[in-house]
């Protein structure tokens, strides 16, 4: 995934995923890791390589 596609629901969950994040996960920790990880920085932390 590039920075240049739209963040869609898809690309978020696929980012968050490689931060422990899963559908079934406790609300509390789901919550933290998409709280902390918004569309901004998910779209900066991709143009830098991760």
């Amino acid at each position: 995934m590039t920075d240049k596609e739209p963040m869609i629901q898809q690309r978020r969950e696929a980012f968050w995923r490689t931060y422990g994040w899963t559908p079934d996960l406790l609300e509390t920790e789901r919550r933290k890791i998409e709280e902390y990880w918004t569309d901004a920085e998910i779209e900066e932390a991709q143009h830098l390589g991760f």
